[in-house]
């Protein structure tokens, strides 16, 4: 999107919702703070041929809050999490990689039996490494968010087929990753210098780039059904309260009930 859309997309934000904005992870009234001068410098170091402005599902100017760090997208997942998750029974849940303001409010209500994995972070409740998870059991969750964890996976299909078997039927999942135009998708594993990385990738440990197309039909062929809810989904007044770009969509994949 061109820097005019999001210029019209800022104005239309201010039409939409005039109070104060406000951070759902920590309730905290905040001004969000920017990367895109951070962000666009690298960008342009390395040569990476989109704009910051073309990435679904990222408001570079209003990205992280000050108070709790929570990023666009962890204020995204609670909105997820507040509406679609109610507090009626216990879930098992499992979060890969875990943001630690999302993790904390996670952690905090009493009705999710929550874990945390990852492979290389300090501090989760199992090292695992997401393309092979046998001290998991089939079914063994209900819910699942693996957010920004796919692109950096050197077989991503293996990583999805272990995330449908740990899942219980009728379980759902959020699944992200950075998202560039379509016909953008790129991939090459074997990739390891650093700057290759960022001039095809968008980051230095990531070894694909996504267009929504790919991430979507690779989500299927899993065997997910695979969901994308938007604005429209959530009101665009409660969007724009929180710092989320209009253009911000979240993808939940659930397997079939048996």
């Amino acid at each position: 999107m061109s820097d005019n859309g999001w210029d019209v997309g800022r104005h239309l934000r201010r039409m939409i919702f005039r109070g104060p904005l406000r951070c759902n992870l920590c309730g905290s009234g905040v001004r969000f703070r920017s990367v895109t001068a951070e962000l666009g410098k690298t960008f342009a170091k390395y040569g990476f041929p989109y704009s910051i402005d073309d990435f679904e599902t990222l408001n570079h100017r209003q990205y992280r809050c000050p108070v709790c760090g929570s990023a666009d997208r962890d204020r995204l997942y609670r909105l997820y999490v507040d509406r679609f998750l109610p507090p009626d029974r216990v879930r098992r849940v499992l979060d890969f990689a875990p943001s630690p303001s999302l993790s904390r409010y996670l952690r905090g209500r009493a009705d999710l039996d929550y874990r945390t994995a990852d492979l290389m972070m300090a501090g989760v409740d199992d090292v695992v490494d997401i393309t092979h998870m046998p001290n998991y059991a089939d079914g063994s969750f209900e819910f699942f968010i693996c957010s920004h964890v796919l692109e950096h996976v050197s077989d991503d299909a293996l990583a999805l087929k272990e995330l449908y078997r740990v899942l219980a039927p009728g379980g759902r999942g959020i699944v992200m990753t950075p998202i560039a135009p379509e016909g953008s998708f790129d991939e090459d594993p074997s990739v390891v210098d650093e700057a290759e990385r960022w001039r095809r990738f968008a980051q230095g440990d990531h070894v694909r780039l996504y267009d929504r197309s790919t991430l979507c039909s690779r989500i299927r062929e899993s065997g997910f059904e695979v969901t994308a809810l938007d604005s429209r989904t959530f009101g665009p007044e409660t969007f724009a309260e929180h710092a989320i770009a209009p253009n911000s969509v979240l993808y939940v994949v659930e397997k079939p009930a048996a």
